[in-house]
Parts: structure tokens; sequence; C-alpha cells
């Protein structure tokens, strides 16, 4: 006599928290942008921010002598919420006849899209900034501290971030005078997606950028604005007796402070 098990079946809640588990396990580059949620549940889809321009250094007043105030000047920028989705669509038929797990690779894969056009798009609105430094073929050590160099002294007193192709963080290994291990870094970061310390960066491996193209970013610089956060999602389809696994969020990313990124070519 057959007996029917959890084995041979697909249990929805279980899948739908393994989705949510590896999307946070797939993120890279944004786990580095602030979180803002003040968009939740409130009307409409398009926002618009100030980027402000710094106001200048201040000056020596004489006694007496009347200071000239200046004036404060920001440029609006304008950006609409997206939905980011991936959905599969799995048969009775496959989950009881594959040899392996369709609907647990099933669920990895959903995660795993829609991290990557997280870190995609968030590495693309770091793009947006107009500052670059190093040049091509100069090496990854030079470009780095070219654009610690953009960053002058206030890069000095915030994390700076540099991500590279993963084929630039091999070669950084391999650079063992400059090179800082993990193992010697403060756990929140390696926690975060840092592998490592280089020319006094932190090291963030992606395939998001290409090779001997690293983009720089100080702490702070990057928002993501959660109009919904990621929610991962399950339906049964009785018309056709199929399964429907889902992934989404809505979101908008944001480079709040245009000189908080620098291009870099290696």
């Amino acid at each position: 006599m057959a007996i029917t098990t959890k084995s041979g079946l697909f249990i929805p809640q279980v899948v739908g928290d393994k989705i949510a588990t590896n999307y946070g396990r797939f993120i890279t580059v944004s786990n580095f942008a602030d979180v803002d949620t003040t968009l939740v549940a409130r009307p409409g889809d398009t926002i618009t921010r100030n980027q402000f321009a710094f106001i200048g250094a201040a000056t020596v007043l004489a006694e007496g002598a009347d200071d000239t105030p200046v004036a404060l000047t920001s440029t609006p920028i304008t950006k609409t919420v997206v939905k980011v989705s991936k959905q599969v669509q799995i048969t009775d038929e496959a989950i009881m006849s594959a040899a392996n797990d369709p609907y647990g690779e099933a669920a990895e894969q959903i995660a795993m899209a829609i991290a990557i056009k997280d870190d995609t798009d968030a590495i693309t609105e770091l793009k947006t900034t107009s500052q670059t430094a190093g040049t091509a073929g100069g090496g990854l050590a030079a470009a780095i501290v070219a654009g610690r160099k953009v960053f002058g002294e206030r890069g000095m007193k915030v994390n700076n971030y540099v991500f590279v192709n993963t084929s630039d963080y091999y070669d950084m290994l391999a650079d063992h005078a400059n090179w800082i291990p993990a193992s010697e870094l403060a756990a929140d970061l390696v926690v975060r997606g840092v592998v490592g310390q280089y020319m006094g960066a932190y090291v963030v491996p992606t395939d998001t950028v290409t090779a001997a193209s690293p983009v720089m970013m100080l702490e702070g610089a990057l928002k993501k604005e959660m109009k919904r956060d990621f929610l991962a999602e399950q339906d049964r389809d009785l018309s056709n007796y199929t399964w429907l696994l889902a992934g989404s969020e809505h979101r908008v990313y944001w480079l709040l402070d245009a000189t908080g990124a620098v291009k870099l070519s290696a």
C-alpha cells in the first residue's frame, strides 16, 4: 500500500520562506545602501528629492562687519518606484517526476534573479556620478588611491567601499603587501559582504561591475527607498494543476550625494 508523505509533496510555506532567505543571502551591493521605508503605505509612485550643493567653506569675519549670506542651491531629481519581479510555474508532473528538487531550485533562482537586479540597479545609480578617477591599465591600487583623493578629507572620516569584479578581487589577493583579509576587519562589515581591505577601501566583489572598472562609494551616499519590501509568494492554479512561485519588491535607488561616488578605471 502506497503512503503519501511530505517528501513527495510541495510545501508552499517552506518554499516561500526559502525564497526570502535566499534573497538575503544573494544581495551584495544593496547591503551598503541606507534603507528608507517612509514610502510604505503612502499613495503615489513618483518621488522628487533635492540633491544639495555645498555652500563653501566659512570665511573670517572682521569685528563689527556684516556677513554676506549665500544661497543654498539644489538640483531636483525625480524618480519613479519600480516593481521588480520574477516568477516560475511548475507542473505537478515536474515535481513528482524530477530527479532533483525543481521547486527548491526555483526558489533559489527567483531569489538570485531579484538580488542580481537589485545590485545591478544600485551600481547603475552609483554610476550616475560625474566623478571619475584612475587610468585604464594603471592598475587597481593606483585607481583606488586616485578615487580616495577625489573624496579628499571627507573620505577619511567615513567608510570607503569599492565594488569590484570578482576577477579584480583575485588580483587584489595576489598583492599581499596591500591586502588586509576579512579576518582582521570588524564582523559587521564582513556580514554585509566586505571580503577585505585594499589601499584603505573596503572591498566588495560583485559581477554587476565589469573588470578593471570598479565603483567607489562613501558610507551613506546611496539610499534604497522601499514602497514594499521583498515579498515571496506562492499560489496553486487548479485550472492546469501547477504551482506558481514568485518574488517581488517595489523600490527605487537614489544617489543622495553625487560627490559620494566615483567611477574608477584600472
